[in-house]
């Protein structure tokens, strides 16, 4: 995967129906359930999570990115026939994240570990206008913050059973944040919640660990 430099302004790029998206090149990323059957670091934390088969009914996604040199878009499809955006009392809604290490031994699969922290960017169908910013080392350790202060923002529609959600954010707002540089490239990783399967915390799909990804000068 490529994230193009493109002559574009952010309202542009943040806009998931825009022209200027034909201009990227898409991958689709194998979407698998998170391994939390007997996985004793999620026992420790959730016996009832851990016993947790039926999640993971999202199979794929389709990620792009794009960049101007100022920001950062990632534009991410992926099949939701119920269009689950209405909170109930259980908080059950769509959702998707995208997860970047913050040091060279992070790992996606386990959500950081200590000292080795992950960065995640994380979009609600129920809070479809504020994504919020995610730092975590390990399982149970998510700290969420709001997205404002990361510059974080996104904009999402729902057409012909997909959603196409759009984040994005500054190529570099700060050391406790990932970090993108024209030229250098990146890792990254997907998670997926499906609301109608009441799926939330470790209860979703996940594309592995990071992959690297380029980004063009």
């Amino acid at each position: 995967m490529e994230i193009k430099r493109v002559a574009a302004d952010a309202a542009a790029l943040l806009d998931p129906a825009n022209a200027v998206w034909q201009q990227a090149t898409a991958q689709d990323f194998p979407m698998v359930p998170t391994p939390l059957k007997n996985n004793p670091a999620i026992e420790a934390i959730s016996p009832f999570i851990a016993q947790s088969t039926d999640h993971g009914v999202i199979h794929g996604l389709t990620a792009a990115g794009l960049h101007n040199g100022k920001v950062l878009a990632l534009r991410l499809s992926w099949a939701s026939d119920q269009h689950d955006t209405i909170a109930d009392l259980d908080q059950f809604v769509d959702g998707v994240a995208v997860m970047f290490p913050l040091t060279a031994k992070a790992s996606a699969v386990t959500m950081g570990s200590p000292g080795e922290p992950v960065n995640g960017w994380y979009w609600k169908a129920d809070k479809a206008e504020q994504p919020f910013d995610v730092v975590a080392e390990g399982y149970g350790t998510s700290e969420r913050r709001s997205g404002k202060d990361a510059k974080l923002v996104s904009k999402a529609i729902h057409q012909d059973g997909r959603w196409h959600v759009v984040l994005q954010r500054p190529l570099d707002i700060g050391n406790t944040h990932a970090q993108f540089q024209p030229g250098t490239p990146t890792k990254l990783a997907f998670g997926v919640w499906d609301g109608g399967n009441r799926e939330r915390a470790g209860r979703k799909s996940f594309s592995g660990d990071f992959v690297l990804v380029s980004v063009a000068t």
